[in-house]
Formats: structure tokens, C-alpha cells, sequence
């Protein structure tokens, strides 16, 4: 499932209240969970999207009046760091986990048995348990981008749509969802090319796609492999993948080639600011927290996936929270959040916490609405692909029957 993920100092923590007026309450923390300053992949933009929505928070006068604070432990790209920063969470009273980025998996069982609701994780983890756990509420569905993607890639002009995925049991799940995906658009997949992990010269794949006039592809594989696959058909094939995925950098240095990529999104781009009031309020609460002097706030690390993530997350804590009944504690905003629906974020569809996906394994993906993106090489980011918006539940039901 690690393909269908999103891109400070150790364990720092802070408050977002600085210079505004907070609650009288006493303190809550909220908890980012996230790997930064390490070798692999980094996501300092939702520590400081996190803040900057907590920052906002405490001028509206906070949780239940109860002044926010967000804490950050680095996961460190380490298995053995992500549960001790679950445990952390426990030891540390903390009313939520609001963003958790951690590949290896072991943090929503500690956070389970303390009864303390995780929101907006990635969705990444090796032993499933942020798409399963019911401590968990997901706010991302790029684990149904497959389903999504034959649809983008018609919107975006493709006509004869193969796939390119690994031959392993566990992108199985994922490529029977693109194959449903592309039976509901009335396009079946062809040709469904199964490569091995170890893969390492993608040029007979390549030519496989385009003896078989493919136009477009699905890519089931990680973000080396998708590279090579862009790279090597050139302008002449249409590709789609997850949103939040792929290196901006490194589609960049692939020039023209990469203007043929689409992408599933959980949210609008940044740039339509403009149509979303709820996503100018997210750029002006950024912008504010980078004038006070948090330089992952900049504009330049922002991503539509998971700063809109981690900014959204607070949000539901804060909606949520102050819906509580009695005292606000991690056990009483997880009993609520599980009375929740048709909360409405503004960004994406009405949530209904009530009720699991009935997917197996993915019960806890309570939404389940994608937009598309392309990249366009001129401005070196995504832009929208259009205002229409893609339901991954609709699409497998159409394609199964």
C-alpha cells in the first residue's frame, strides 16, 4: 500500500498561540507524527500545516476553549522511532495524532489500546492498520487512485489504456481495482504488463505498450519505476499515478515527457484558491505562520496532498472537539468522532464517520472522492485537470458489474 502514499528538528514541539488570543482552558496537545531531516523522504510542510492551522485555532479561541498546542515526533524513517513516538503520544496525553507518516507500520495498536483517535494518517503503513484500525479516520482515499486513474487518463485524451504493475500478491488488490476502474469507463485494460521488483530496464516494457497502441497507463509500481516508464515513452503515452507521490523536482528534470502525467487527488490544487474558500483560508493561515518565522510554511514546500492533509486534520479535531458533550479528552473526541457525520471540511464530500468502508481492509477510508491533476511542465507543478470530481466506490461497483 506504500504506493499510494503522499512527499523540523527531532521531536520538537511548539504552540501555534503565539501573539494570539487563546482559550482559558487548560492546554491540549495534537501530535504529528512525520520522519524529517532524514535520508529518505521528509515531510516538514505538515508539521508546519499542522501549526499554522493550530495557530488559527487558538485566535478562534481554541478547542472547547482549551488553547492548542502541536507537538512533532520524527519518525525517522524507523520502525523502532514510530513506536516510540506512539508511545510518546500515550505518555504524553495527547488528545490526537493529526497526520502520521510512517511507512513500517505498529503505531495505530498503542494509539488503539490508549484510546486516542488518529487523523489523517497516510495511509502507508506495511501492516495496514491506519486503513483498518478503529481509532483511525482517514481522510485520503490514494489508496483507490488505480480505480480513478483510467477515467483521468480519458479525460485527458488517452483512448487505448494498458497497465504497468508488479508482479507480487500484494499489488493485486490494486491492480483489480484499476482493471474495475477502466471496465467502468468501457475501456479494459490492454496490455496488463506484470514486471518484477527488481526491474531495472523498462524499455521492452515501453515497446510492449506501444506495439500494443496504448496510449495511456496505468502505473502500479513506485516512483523509480514510474519515472523510467515517463521518461521512456516520451511524449506518445499518456501515464497516471497517485498524487503526492512522484518528486515535483525530479518530473521537472524530465522536461516534456512528464506533460503526458496525470495524477488522482485526494484535494483541489493549491491553485484554485480561487474556487475553494476553505483552501484560501488554508494559503492564508500558512502565509501567517511563515511571517512568524516557520520556514517549512513556505509556499515552495507546500503540496496540494499532504499539506491539505495535515491543515484538514485540525480541522476535524477542531469541529469535532467542540462537539463534545463533557470534558474534552482523547477517549470523549473519539466517541464523538465516531458519532460524526455530514461534516463538512469544505474540501472535499460530507464525511459520515458512522460508517466504515465496506471494502475489506480499507474500512477506515471515509472518503472516497478523487480530482485529477496533470503536470505541466511550463509552470513545474500540477494543475487541475477539471472541475469534476471521480467517486473510487462508484467506479468499482460499475466495473464489477
Amino acid at each position: 500500500m506504500a504506493l499510494a502514499a503522499c512527499g523540523g528538528s527531532d521531536d520538537s514541539s511548539g504552540t501555534a498561540s503565539d501573539g494570539a488570543a487563546a482559550g482559558s482552558g487548560t492546554p491540549v496537545k495534537l501530535m504529528v507524527i512525520a520522519p524529517v531531516g532524514t535520508t529518505g523522504s521528509n515531510y516538514p510542510e505538515l508539521v508546519a500545516a499542522a501549526k499554522a492551522a493550530a495557530r488559527a485555532v487558538n485566535v478562534r479561541g481554541g478547542i472547547k476553549g482549551h488553547p492548542v498546542e502541536i507537538v512533532h515526533c520524527n519518525e525517522k524513517n524507523d520502525a523502532a522511532a514510530a513506536k516510540e513516538c506512539a508511545q510518546r503520544a500515550v505518555d504524553e496525553k495527547v488528545l490526537a495524532v493529526v497526520s502520521a507518516v510512517s511507512g513500517s507500520g505498529g503505531i495505530m495498536p498503542i494509539l488503539e489500546q490508549a484510546g486516542i483517535p488518529a487523523i489523517g494518517s497516510a495511509g502507508i503503513a506495511a501492516d495496514g492498520s491506519e486503513l483498518s484500525s478503529k481509532v483511525s479516520f482517514m481522510l485520503s482515499p490514494l489508496t483507490f487512485y488505480p480505480a480513478v486513474c483510467p477515467s483521468l487518463l480519458r479525460k485527458a485524451g488517452a483512448s487505448s489504456i494498458g497497465l504497468v504493475g508488479y508482479d507480487l500478491s500484494y499489488s493485486d488488490r490494486l491492480i483489480t481495482m484499476a482493471q474495475a476502474g477502466a471496465r467502468a469507463v468501457g475501456t479494459p485494460l490492454a496490455p496488463e504488463l506484470r514486471i518484477p521488483i527488481s526491474t531495472s530496464d523498462f524499455t521492452p516494457t515501453v515497446t510492449q505498450l506501444t506495439r500494443a497502441k496504448a496510449n495511456g497507463a496505468v502505473l502500479v509500481v513506485f516512483d523509480q519505476a514510474a519515472y523510467a516508464v515517463i521518461k521512456g515513452a516520451g511524449t506518445g503515452l499518456r501515464t497516471c499515478h497517485a498524487a503526492g507521490t512522484l518528486s515535483e523536482k525530479y518530473l521537472a528534470s524530465l522536461g516534456a515527457a512528464a506533460d503526458n502525467l496525470v495524477v488522482a487527488s485526494p484535494f483541489p490544487e493549491l491553485s484554485q484558491q480561487g474556487e475553494f474558500p476553505e483552501l484560501a483560508r488554508m494559503i492564508s493561515e500558512l502565509d501567517a505562520e511563515e511571517k512568524a518565522g516557520d520556514a517549512d510554511a513556505a509556499a515552495d514546500l507546500r503540496s496540494a496532498t499532504g499539506t491539505t492533509a495535515a491543515w484538514l486534520s485540525v480541522q476535524v479535531a477542531e469541529k469535532v472537539g467542540n462537539a463534545v458533550p463533557g470534558e474534552l479528552t482523547s477517549q470523549a473526541l473519539l466517541d464523538q468522532l465516531g458519532k460524526t457525520k455530514g461534516l463538512d471540511l469544505g474540501l472535499v464530500p460530507p464525511l459520515d464517520f458512522t460508517t466504515p468502508n465496506p471494502v475489506p481492509g480499507v474500512e477506515r477510508v471515509f472518503n472516497t472522492t478523487m480530482r485529477g491533476a496533470r503536470w505541466d511542465s511550463a509552470t513545474g507543478g500540477f494543475v487541475s485537470l477539471g472541475p469534476e470530481t471521480y467517486d473510487a466506490m462508484t467506479l468499482l461497483k460499475q466495473g464489477a458489474s
